[in-house]
C-alpha cells in the first residue's frame, strides 16, 4: 500500500505533541522502501512508521498473537522520533506480550509492505 500526498492516515508533523524515540532493527532494504514512500507522501520516515504501527497495533495485532516476524538479528539499527504515547503502548505490548520491540515493528512494516505471509498469523 503506497501512501498518497494527501494520506488522512498520516499523522501531522505537530511537533507540539511530546516525542519519544524508539530504536528498532529493519532490514535496510524494509527501510529504504518506507523512507521513498513518505518521501512520496510528502512525510517524514517516521511519521509513515508511526501510521504503520499504529494501525497495526489498531487492526492486525490479535491475529498475531501467537506469531510475530522477525528480521535478521544483523539488520541496522534505525532509530524513529515517534509520539511519546505511542512509544508507551508499543513497549507496553511488547513488555506484556513478552516479545521484541522490532519483532511488533518489522511484522507492521512487512504487513504495510505487502511482504508479510498472512498465513502465518493463523497458524
Amino acid at each position: 500500500m503506497v501512501a498518497e500526498p494527501n494520506d488522512a492516515n498520516l499523522p501531522d508533523r505537530d511537533w507540539g505533541i511530546p516525542r519519544s524515540t524508539l530504536s528498532v532493527r529493519i532490514p535496510s532494504w524494509a527501510h529504504k522502501r518506507m523512507k521513498a514512500e513518505a518521501r512520496e507522501a510528502g512525510a517524514t520516515a517516521a511519521d509513515l512508521y508511526a501510521s504503520v504501527i499504529e494501525r497495526f497495533l489498531d487492526d492486525e495485532i490479535q491475529h498475531w498473537s501467537k506469531a510475530l516476524l522477525t528480521g535478521p538479528t544483523s539488520s541496522p539499527s534505525t532509530t524513529l522520533a515517534m509520539s511519546k504515547p505511542l512509544v508507551s503502548r508499543i513497549r507496553a505490548i511488547a513488555d506484556e506480550r513478552d516479545v521484541l520491540i522490532s519483532a511488533l515493528v518489522y511484522t507492521a512494516v512487512l504487513l504495510h509492505l505487502d511482504e508479510a505471509p498472512r498465513a502465518v498469523a493463523a497458524a
